[in-house]
């Protein structure tokens, strides 16, 4: 597989030992990643369908073989030591639901604090969850003023596929009916497989 060379916009983590265990398990797990990031500085990826543990792994895998440096929200209340440093490490920021400031305005203040975030989010919440696109993604995408880039896992063709990023998000409802035909044609491709 040939590895993108990241544009000087996006984060980066600069770990030769982290991007070589990336790129080692994408190739023993035989994934392979189309397409590319942008050379963005901020946006905010909505990794489809979540329907596995082996989401969480593959995603680390593919960032660190790159050398991305991506973000994700996580209840405040796992940030307790020892595991604190390590989800921080990973690109883990604390949020709390119970906030009097919600979600979709925590986020919006962390890119507006930032000069350079990448976002990760799974439109569809848990894997437990109905399957159903919850808004959150789109709202903080709105209100942050960021691109969305739709990141389409095929576990069958065993394929990560970065689609085109995704410019109109001031469009809450428009952008959810987006990345579900997204997530739908993904679907479809991967049963055909």
């Amino acid at each position: 597989m040939k590895w993108q060379k990241l544009g000087g916009q996006l984060p980066q983590a600069y770990n030769p030992l982290t991007r070589m265990i990336g790129r080692l398990t994408l190739r023993t797990m035989g994934w392979r990643i189309n397409g590319e990031f942008p050379n963005r500085p901020k946006f905010v990826v909505a990794l489809m369908p979540h329907s596995s543990n082996m989401d969480f792994i593959l995603t680390i895998a593919v960032l660190w073989s790159l050398g991305l440096k991506s973000s994700f929200m996580m209840k405040h209340t796992l940030f307790w030591f020892p595991l604190g440093p390590i989800l921080k490490g990973l690109g883990g920021i604390p949020v709390d639901r119970r906030s009097a400031q919600g979600l979709v305005e925590q986020m919006s203040a962390e890119f507006s604090r930032r000069s350079r975030l990448v976002l990760g989010v799974t439109p569809q919440g848990t894997r437990g969850g109905s399957g159903e696109f919850k808004q959150g993604f789109a709202r903080i995408a709105s209100a942050a003023g960021v691109p969305v880039l739709p990141a389409i896992l095929h576990y069958k063709k065993r394929t990560v596929q970065l689609a085109a990023l995704v410019e109109e998000f001031n469009d809450v409802p428009k952008l959810i009916e987006t990345m579900k035909t997204m997530s739908l044609k993904g679907s479809a491709r991967h049963q055909r497989a």
